[in-house]
């Protein structure tokens, strides 16, 4: 028996520039941690502010300090302790040693008080018991790395897809992002020329250069190559070399960090244009899958803004930096399903789905809830008790009885008012398939099938050929 032979895909002179790139990024981002490791350290996660110094987070150390959570660390040896004043200052590289004592100034509950400090090395047990256990930390760094192996995956499965590559590219950058970040950034940090410049130039040119460069070009071969790529593929290579332009010339200015934003919002922009121009069916899959997670993912961390700035809901920083990376998680894992397995399943499905089981979901909640309080109302002066086991029995077996009927009637709302074709069709195969089971005469059931054809499928004519009576008794 003679079998297919598939072609095995081969890697271009671009992809493996491409693997040249990704390998740099993983082994910049061990070394500086590595490097930054071996630094002098007061052993606390700190959060930057921009003129009055920084607020203490979470000692890593694993040690006793005289520091606290919370405390605002506006001076160290006289010297206002933000990154500007910090960087470069050399009175503080010669005494930032291990065994120095710094003293801190501080302002704790509304005080301001002075506290003398002793430098240490970073212990390692101590420092990943309190990062891998700590579940923010360790959210973000399984979120990233899920995505940058589904991506490898992707990549080696299809190296000669034009937007597997770029996607590796991004992925690759947060995961190498995310293992420098193991160990958090602070005054032993700035104050090392080397860890400074590492962490400002180096990761800025990650940020501002390689993926404004890597994003917009998955922009525009994503699913395929859009007019723009064809037209003006200098465009990826234009906004990187401004990214790094602006990170050589402005280093400690915001101009990169709107770049990026900037580059993130055009490649964002150039998908959704891709979406509305793209008109075969593979395409259209694809880019709904893709514009589907990165609305997904943005979508998500929009939301927990909106909560938290709006005051309807006070969203604790660990809580947005956990949603944040699921919904990262959920961008980066449509995408790659896009990229790769588009015909896997058909994101219509899973949409139809999700909005038939919230809507579930939520109207067998208020039932159950509203259950709840009636029955308690009405069964309570009779049984003495407002908790009473037959008021649960009682919700619960009508929660059951409504599951299935409640469950249909969504999918039908849904789909007569979302998906109006799809249930026409539905509708007229329903009808067709009744009339097949009663209708006899050949004539009517033969018109009753191609009215049915044209009127689900629609095709520009249509034909059906019927055996004769001789040949279908020799078939027989």
């Amino acid at each position: 028996m003679n079998k297919e032979l598939k072609t095995p895909l081969r890697f271009t002179p671009a992809s493996w520039l491409q693997v040249i790139l990704i390998l740099g990024i993983m082994v910049y981002g061990s070394m500086d941690l590595a490097y930054r490791f071996s630094l002098p350290t007061d052993g606390w996660e700190v959060s930057e502010a921009v003129e009055t110094g920084v607020v203490l987070l979470r000692n890593l150390s694993g040690s006793p300090s005289p520091l606290q959570p919370g405390d605002h660390v506006v001076a160290i040896n006289g010297i206002q302790a933000n990154w500007n004043n910090v960087y470069g200052t050399d009175s503080l590289q010669e005494i930032w040693r291990p065994g120095a004592v710094i003293d801190y100034t501080l302002v704790r509950n509304g005080r301001e008080m002075n506290v003398p400090v002793l430098l240490k090395n970073w212990d390692l047990g101590a420092w990943a018991e309190n990062q891998f256990l700590y579940p923010v930390t360790l959210v973000g760094l399984l979120s990233y790395w899920f995505l940058f192996v589904l991506a490898l995956v992707v990549f080696l499965r299809r190296p000669d897809n034009l937007s597997a590559g770029p996607f590796l590219i991004v992925t690759a950058i947060f995961a190498g992002s995310s293992l420098s970040e193991l160990l958090p950034s602070g005054f032993s940090a700035w104050i090392d020329p080397r860890a400074s410049f590492s962490q400002v130039f180096v990761s800025s040119i990650f940020l501002t250069s390689i993926f404004s460069f890597a994003f917009i070009r998955f922009a525009m071969v994503f699913p395929k190559p859009s007019n723009m790529q064809q037209r003006f593929p200098w465009i990826p290579f234009l906004a990187g070399g401004i990214g790094f332009l602006l990170v050589a010339i402005f280093p400690s200015q915001p101009f990169s960090w709107f770049w990026f934003l900037l580059s993130l919002l055009f490649g964002v922009g150039l998908l959704i244009c891709n979406a509305f121009t793209m008109r075969d069916p593979v395409s259209r899959a694809q880019i709904r899958w893709g514009v589907g997670g990165i609305m997904a993912g943005l979508g998500t961390f929009t939301v927990m803004i909106v909560l938290n700035t709006s005051g309807l809901a006070l969203i604790k920083d660990d809580t947005f930096s956990i949603v944040s990376s699921i919904g990262t998680t959920l961008m980066g894992g449509m995408l790659g399903i896009g990229i790769s397995r588009y015909r896997l399943f058909d994101i219509d499905v899973l949409i139809r789905r999700t909005l038939q089981y919230t809507l579930l979901t939520g109207l067998l909640a208020l039932v159950y809830f509203g259950g709840v309080i009636v029955l308690e109302r009405v069964l309570g002066p009779l049984t003495g008790s407002s908790n009473t086991p037959l008021v649960t029995v009682i919700t619960t077996l009508a929660i059951a009885a409504l599951f299935n009927p409640l469950r249909l009637r969504i999918q039908e709302f849904i789909d007569r008012r979302f998906y109006r074709k799809k249930y026409d069709s539905e509708q007229t195969l329903g009808r067709f398939a009744a009339t097949a089971r009663d209708e006899v005469d050949l004539d009517a059931l033969v018109a009753a099938m191609l009215g049915a054809v044209d009127e689900t499928l629609q095709p520009e004519w249509t034909t059906l050929r019927l055996a004769a009576r001789e040949e279908r008794k020799r078939s027989g």
